[in-house]
């Protein structure tokens, strides 16, 4: 009798855990499936935070390295990803001071700020993808 109990729960825990790391992995990968430009590098990888209040408003965010700078990359973004690929997707410099921001050019150790410092900081932007809630105006946000 318990260790039906306990099979049953060890099942429910499974499917639990299989459907969180299925759903977050899509949300995770819907960054990765952007049409970037050839010359963008990754900088920070893919990143997925929960909020602590609701953890289903999650923000997925990384960090690439752009040649041509912010308003080149979001024009490249809007012209070669559909409208259903850029939802609740935003675009900022790496340098904004953002308490919404997990990747902060001022958290960064003093040698990586050195770095993208000589390398010019207005080369490095912040991808990011509100999962749920939260994707109310923003001027970041590359839909209109």
């Amino acid at each position: 009798m318990k260790t039906d109990k306990d099979f049953r729960l060890g099942v429910i825990a499974l499917l639990f855990i299989a459907v969180l790391v299925i759903v977050r992995g899509y949300y995770r990968t819907k960054l990765d499936w952007l049409q970037l430009p050839e010359d963008t590098t990754v900088y920070l990888g893919t990143r997925i935070e929960a909020n602590d209040i609701n953890w289903a408003h999650c923000v997925v965010e990384k960090v690439v390295r752009c040649e041509q700078g912010l308003d080149w990359f979001r024009e490249y973004l809007k012209e070669h990803n559909t409208v259903e690929q850029l939802e609740g997707v935003n675009v900022c410099p790496f340098d904004v001071l953002n308490d919404m921001n997990h990747y902060c050019y001022d958290w960064l150790k003093e040698s990586a700020r050195r770095e993208v410092r000589e390398d010019g900081i207005e080369k490095y932007i912040i991808i990011k993808y509100w999962v749920y809630g939260a994707k109310g105006k923003s001027q970041w946000s590359l839909l209109d």
